[in-house]
């Protein structure tokens, strides 16, 4: 939220490292809950993380609206862009290495 009260649309420039992670969900980028608003992900970078035994290591979650029935009028919905991983890790995943999903 801004110095006047507006909540952020866009998540950007952002940098993540130097990491071990245990039994955790990764480094996830998306969208938790489902808006009809637009939002965005953009540069964001994932550098030198290790992953030991993770769930998902790397999760992209797209949903933009949350009901497939629902038509996103211009200037809705969402984007997840120039997103970089680097150096990453992953030991023993116990499900995906890497999962881009709902």
């Amino acid at each position: 939220m801004d110095k006047n009260g507006k909540i952020a649309t866009c998540s950007e420039n952002v940098m993540v490292r130097d990491l071990e992670v245990w039994y955790g969900v990764g480094m996830t980028i998306g969208t938790v809950p489902a808006r009809t608003a637009f939002t965005c992900v953009n540069q964001v970078t994932f550098k030198n993380v290790t992953f030991h035994h993770p769930l998902k290591a790397i999760y992209i979650k797209q949903n933009p609206c949350g009901n497939k029935s629902t038509i996103i009028a211009p200037g809705k919905g969402g984007i997840i862009s120039n997103i970089v991983y680097e150096d990453i890790y992953i030991r023993n995943p116990v499900w995906w290495n890497v999962y881009i999903g709902p």
